[in-house]
């Protein structure tokens, strides 16, 4: 089965980490939480939910995983955004073509500003930070919850955690297995 990197910087959107996490382990993947910029294991969300993370960054960085999946929020995309480690581990998954999972701010502030890996890339974003992706080289598209190009997968927001999450287990597994997921879950299809 695939292993999967799921980035918590402070801040991060409670939902855009629980659901597609849910989802991907309902799916026998194996995932990996990573605390970024914490002391620790412990990180808060902005929605003041406190998680524990499975690892610090720091520990788990230079391993390999078929994907890297980062929750947006605007704190902690900001979080994401401005630490070198985040930065290099996208760029370094991006020329390896492993999978890169995107929600909300993160597609914008992340993969096309600060990481410089969208252009020429279709992909979604939260509303008000699409011109990111269009800035720096990326085709912004507006239909849709989720969006797919190549190795690179990005959500909108919060209302589409459920979509990201099982769209990214149709690219790491099969659609069979992201249909029994939602179906068992009791998930209608869309």
């Amino acid at each position: 089965m695939p292993k999967v990197l799921v980035l918590a910087a402070p801040g991060f959107e409670t939902i855009e980490l629980a659901t597609p996490v849910d989802l991907l382990r309902r799916a026998g993947v194996e995932v990996v939480i990573a605390a970024v910029d914490a002391s620790g294991t412990e990180v808060t969300s902005a929605q003041n939910i406190t998680i524990t993370a499975d690892a610090e960054l720091k520990d788990v960085k230079g391993q390999p995983f078929d994907a890297v999946v980062a929750p947006g929020g605007i704190i902690g995309t900001t979080n994401l955004a401005k630490n070198k480690d985040v930065i290099e581990l996208i760029k370094k998954q991006n020329s390896d073509g492993k999978v890169i999972g995107a929600i909300c701010a993160v597609p914008g502030f992340v993969l096309a500003e600060a990481a410089g890996i969208l252009k020429g890339k279709k992909a979604t974003g939260y509303p008000g930070t699409e011109e990111k992706i269009t800035a720096n080289g990326g085709i912004l598209v507006q239909e849709g919850g989720c969006v797919v190009d190549g190795n690179i997968v990005t959500s909108k927001g919060p209302g589409t955690s459920v979509c990201f999450g099982l769209t990214l287990i149709k690219v790491l597994v099969n659609e069979a297995k992201a249909t029994e997921v939602a179906e068992k879950a009791l998930i209608k299809k869309n």
